[in-house]
């Protein structure tokens, strides 16, 4: 264990991150150590609160916390480790280059928003300043946005390969009758994880809020998530679609809204929502198997179902898969692995993840 030395919050909080931004710097061996000192003084954290006598140095949700940051950092070392200028250099054993944490402040997804950016997010969030912001009538900062008859996938770098996380439930206890729900999301090796969901359910109540956090930032969300109720509640009510309205780091509050075509009807898809002045849609990703990841298409026009009385809607949605997922089994246990088409900026890739993940949260609470 760490010595009982004081530090404060914000210097913590500063190591942290300095530990994440130095690996994206390819810094390697100074980043295996902050990561090492960041440990040492998150288990000094734990040792100072078992021996507090003031209830707020004591808190069981604290401990906890801080022991899952000690097992990111400690995870991160891990994945350090063969990249370290004692090990085989850029590569790991499988040949592999390190795969990154997005990183607090610095990297990564903050400059998805910037105009010079090009991509999806930047015109999202342009338009939404505009929306709500600007008296102009034109956008000052493009000549010319992206017209949204060109097929999105068609913008993306065909050279670049999918992204794919494996998704897993980690832990779940009780607390005052209340569980939570740990939802991991990690990269294509399965081995470190990049991105974590909490929800909490109780048994005779719904999961209406998650919180998704990259790892190099948590317990802090980069996304919330408020899920619609269901209005009566049965066996089936985790299985029943509902709106989802997932608020990121856009440049106004206004969350991006997850609308089914058939509210409280099962199943969850399909489900429509705009993003950067597009229209897309989740559908089943298994017809046969609710809690399968759904896949998303981009569409242009829908209509009402002929004949339909319960809101069917059809659609005109591209033929070329944007999300999509799969199952994989080790004996009883189940996993689900999602992969993103190549070149999805990481902004509408963070929102899309959070979206499925929240999604199959819900779906778990009928299933344990």
């Amino acid at each position: 264990m760490g010595t009982m030395e004081m530090m404060t919050a914000e210097k913590l909080e500063l190591l942290r991150s300095s530990a994440f931004e130095l690996e994206h710097a390819q810094m390697y061996d100074s980043s295996y150590s902050e990561h090492e000192r960041a440990a040492l003084a998150l288990e000094t954290e734990i040792e100072r609160s078992l021996v507090s006598i003031s209830p707020d140095g004591n808190s069981e949700e604290s401990r906890r916390i801080a022991q899952t940051q000690i097992n990111i950092h400690r995870e991160r070392q891990r994945a350090l480790r063969p990249h370290l200028e004692s090990g085989s250099g850029v590569e790991d054993e499988e040949g592999r280059e390190c795969v990154f944490i997005p990183a607090p402040n610095h990297w990564g997804a903050n400059g998805d928003l910037d105009e010079e950016s090009g991509s999806l997010s930047s015109v999202h969030n342009l338009l939404t300043w505009q929306a709500n912001y600007s008296p102009l009538s034109y956008t000052p900062m493009y000549d010319e946005l992206p017209s949204p008859d060109i097929p999105y996938y068609t913008m993306l770098d065909p050279s670049q390969p999918p992204t794919t996380y494996h998704l897993h439930r980690t832990r779940e206890w009780s607390t005052s009758g209340c569980r939570k729900f740990i939802y991991t999301a990690r990269e294509y090796s399965d081995k470190y994880a990049l991105y974590m969901l909490e929800a909490s359910h109780r048994g005779d109540s719904q999961v209406t809020s998650a919180d998704f956090c990259r790892v190099a930032e948590y317990p802090q969300p980069c996304i919330t998530i408020l899920l619609s109720g269901i209005d009566k509640c049965d066996h089936n009510a985790a299985y029943k679609s509902r709106c989802i309205h997932l608020r990121g780091p856009f440049a106004t509050p206004t969350p991006i809204k997850e609308y089914p075509d058939r509210q409280q009807k099962i199943p969850w898809s399909p489900r429509r929502f705009t993003y950067g002045g597009r229209r897309f849609v989740w559908k089943p990703g298994d017809s046969n198997d609710d809690v399968m990841p759904e896949t998303l298409y981009e569409f242009q026009r829908d209509w009402a179902k002929p004949g339909s009385r319960t809101g069917k809607r059809c659609d005109d949605a591209q033929e070329r898969k944007l999300v999509w997922g799969e199952k994989k089994r080790k004996g009883k246990v189940e996993s689900y692995t999602i992969h993103f088409a190549g070149g999805v900026d990481q902004v509408f890739r963070e929102m899309l993840l959070a979206s499925q993940m929240a999604r199959q949260v819900v779906l778990f609470t009928a299933i344990d």
